[in-house]
């Protein structure tokens, strides 16, 4: 996946981590459930928030971003 460097770019990632935490807590919920596998979700649940950290950081880049303006790379 390309670096991000427009406003829009950044708020398509953000939506993208934002969907992949939703899933990851999802399935932590899942597993917290099942007695064999309750070990495993807080790893899910730790990535789960990663993502959602991910997504917040995107969310914020895209709003400090003016907009149709993209980033200069050549720096």
């Amino acid at each position: 996946m390309n670096e991000p460097k427009t406003r829009e770019d950044y708020f398509a990632a953000a939506s993208r981590h934002l969907a992949k935490a939703v899933h990851l807590a999802g399935y932590a919920e899942d597993l917290a459930h099942t007695p064999n596998n309750r070990h495993k979700s807080s790893d899910y649940a730790a990535a789960g928030a990663l993502h959602a950290d991910i997504a917040r950081s995107a969310a914020r880049i895209a709003e400090a971003l003016p907009e149709n303006v993209t980033e200069d790379t050549d720096v």
